[in-house]
């Protein structure tokens, strides 16, 4: 079925359409709570499916722990001799059962050794799962600033909305009075429509800021109410000396510590290796159709005259090597990672404060100004949209710079400090 839209004096049925289409999905969502970023950093923490999945790897490894530990089963063999021969070992008249057993006995301390190499393999699994943490806690706290972002970009769109009614009907009552052109009020009446447009997708980025938040603890839109704080630069920049020391504490070098720590214990292992192991057995043979009987006895050892385990020593002292020197390019890494979000920090600050100082209050004038000298007779219709169009496009670009102020943030405490105290610290002032 085709739809129309038409237009009134006063307010358009379409504005009317997007307002009640918007109540109604605001409705149906019934949020049930206010999320501060503390308790969105919490459930995600606690709820979301990579880490429970994650989880597992460390208690697997308690498993390697426990089979690591434990010794080589003891053989049992049993051989029979001189059957169905020929001559005098025809048949069974000879026979001859051997049953013996035997134990490997490791040497090196190859049992020791592949329990400390199990111990350290867990921890690394530790450290890759604080590591995952991290990275799943960064990206709540950029999706938690994004939502942020979108609300008060709807609340801002909101002010275009009202401006371009309120010029709409100046218009339309000078319009009456023979003050103004029809022209000026079809060009006010698309002002308002493409100001309530604006909104509808300013609205529709809001839902999907929602959904995005939600999903970093595997949760739904409904689980998403109003998010406490606004966001808003400071007066001064934080400390960044405060924040790059506190690099070297970061999961990743944590994790690569740990990496370390288990090749260490590879190369241990595969040293103990090349120590031969000791098998020694002990059992009894019957002879002559089991009238007679002696005991046997023997220990093996390999000749370790071609295969000393070397190619696996080598292999493991490489790998320690290039393990290593791994931590040099993690720690330059996180570095400059550090180093490229706090230049974006520092030029998000300085442009919002001046445009916030400066820009702002000089925007606002002009936009008076033009607004009672239409109301004057004095400028046209043009200029006032354009001032219009001006001030909001300046209060979008201040916001954007205090979102990118705060992305920023997130993103230093994201390497720095991953309870992101300054990023909560920001949300919460006033």
């Amino acid at each position: 079925m085709p739809i129309f839209f038409t237009f009134s004096a006063s307010r358009p049925v379409f504005a009317s359409a997007l307002i009640f289409t918007a109540v109604g999905a605001f409705a149906q969502e019934a949020p049930i709570s206010a999320l501060t970023l503390a308790q969105t950093l919490a459930l995600a923490a606690e709820r979301h499916p990579a880490l429970a999945a994650q989880a597992y790897q460390e208690r697997a490894a308690e498993g390697l722990i426990e089979q690591a530990g434990l010794r080589p089963n003891p053989t049992l063999e049993a051989s029979l001799e001189n059957i169905h021969g020929t001559g005098r070992v025809q048949g069974l008249r000879s026979l001859e059962a051997t049953v013996q057993a035997s134990q490997t006995f490791e040497r090196g301390g190859k049992r020791e050794k592949r329990v400390a190499l199990a111990t350290r393999e867990r921890d690394t699994a530790t450290k890759e799962f604080a590591v995952r943490r991290t990275e799943i806690l960064a990206a709540t706290a950029a999706a938690y600033v994004n939502t942020v972002a979108a609300r008060q970009r709807l609340t801002l769109a909101a002010e275009p909305v009202r401006l371009a009614r309120e010029t709409l009907a100046l218009i339309e009552s000078r319009v009456r009075a023979g003050a103004a052109s029809v022209i000026d009020s079809a060009r006010a009446r698309a002002a308002v429509i493409s100001a309530e447009g604006e909104f509808a997708r300013t609205e529709a980025a809001l839902v999907s800021a929602r959904a995005t938040l939600a999903a970093t603890w595997g949760g739904s839109l409904a689980e998403v109410g109003g998010l406490t704080g606004t966001l808003r630069v400071p007066d001064a920049l934080p400390a960044e000396n405060e924040f790059r020391v506190r690099l070297a504490s970061h999961p990743r070098l944590e994790q690569q510590a740990a990496v370390i720590a288990s090749r260490r214990a590879h190369l241990d292992l595969e040293q103990a290796q090349a120590k031969q192991d000791v098998t020694a057995s002990g059992g009894v043979r019957f002879l002559r159709d089991g009238t007679d009987a002696a005991f046997v006895a023997g220990v093996s050892v390999p000749l370790p005259t071609r295969n000393k385990n070397q190619g696996n020593i080598r292999a493991a002292r490489e790998t320690l090597a290039g393990a290593e020197h791994t931590v040099r390019a993690i720690t330059a890494e996180l570095h400059a990672a550090f180093t490229a979000a706090w230049q974006d920090l520092a030029a998000a600050h300085a442009l919002a404060q001046k445009l916030r100082r400066e820009a702002l209050p000089a925007t606002e004038e002009a936009h008076a100004a033009v607004r009672r000298a239409y109301e004057a007779g004095q400028l046209p219709l043009i200029d006032v949209l354009d001032a219009q169009r001006a001030l909001v496009a300046l209060r979008r670009e201040i916001l954007d710079a205090e979102s990118a102020f705060a992305t920023a943030l997130a993103r230093a405490e994201s390497l720095t400090a991953p309870t992101f105290p300054a990023t909560t610290a920001l949300l919460s002032s006033e």
